[in-house]
């Protein structure tokens, strides 16, 4: 037990590899973490993907602890009340008990496999598969660091019901780190690397809501 402890502490202290910063660099160099990963200097880094996965899960419990989709649900209730039938409303609410709240981990597990096929077709000739992958792994991290920063002020700014404002920081946060990969991290053009992450942002975005609204409509009006 000494020992899994002590190696513990040394997986979260460690000023070279630990979760504090490596998420340090996530947040300020991400282009550097990934020039660093695509030749091979990986060593110095806490794992990226067991990162990606603790914070996913972080801000699931704690989204939950708080209640946030509860309130996102109630705002999109309300609107629909007086349009639709009192059963089309309750569905809403259920919709985002069982969907909603752990959006975070359908992103992990489905969206972002989606989100890495579009960097690797919009990146093809500095990017395989994997290494696209790796982008969005770096990129959700950096999401997930912010939206963490953001989660208290957003919830009080709109009381309690922060609706679309999450996908909107999602957006503009990944567009943002997109952007200094793609310039620091691949050597691009401050031009190529806007247009390379605004497209991958855009059509990714457009797929996710475009899933996410097919799912919301079976499941609120069709079933």
């Amino acid at each position: 037990m000494g020992h899994l402890l002590h190696e513990l502490v040394h997986v979260f202290t460690h000023a070279d590899k630990s979760i504090f910063a490596y998420a340090r660099q996530v947040l300020l160099h991400p282009g550097r973490v990934v020039s660093d990963y695509l030749a091979g200097r990986r060593k110095r880094y806490f794992n990226p993907f067991q990162f990606l996965l603790l914070m996913a899960g972080f801000v699931t419990t704690l989204n939950l602890v708080l209640k946030y989709y509860e309130g996102t649900a109630a705002s999109i209730q309300a609107q629909f009340r007086g349009y639709f039938s009192n059963e089309q409303v309750e569905r809403v609410g259920q919709y985002f008990e069982h969907v909603g709240k752990y959006y975070n981990l359908w992103w992990l597990l489905l969206l972002l496999p989606l989100f890495a096929l579009i960097t690797w077709l919009v990146y093809y000739k500095r990017l395989n598969y994997a290494e696209a992958f790796f982008v969005q792994v770096v990129t959700g991290a950096a999401f997930h660091l912010w939206f963490l920063v953001a989660l208290f002020p957003m919830l009080w700014l709109t009381n309690g019901k922060p609706g679309t404002y999450s996908s909107i920081l999602q957006s503009v946060l990944l567009l943002i780190y997109l952007v200094l990969v793609g310039r620091r991290g691949l050597g691009l053009t401050w031009g190529g690397a806007v247009w390379r992450a605004a497209a991958v942002v855009g059509i990714g975005m457009a797929l996710s809501w475009q899933l996410n609204g097919l799912l919301f409509r079976w499941y609120v009006f069709w079933r």
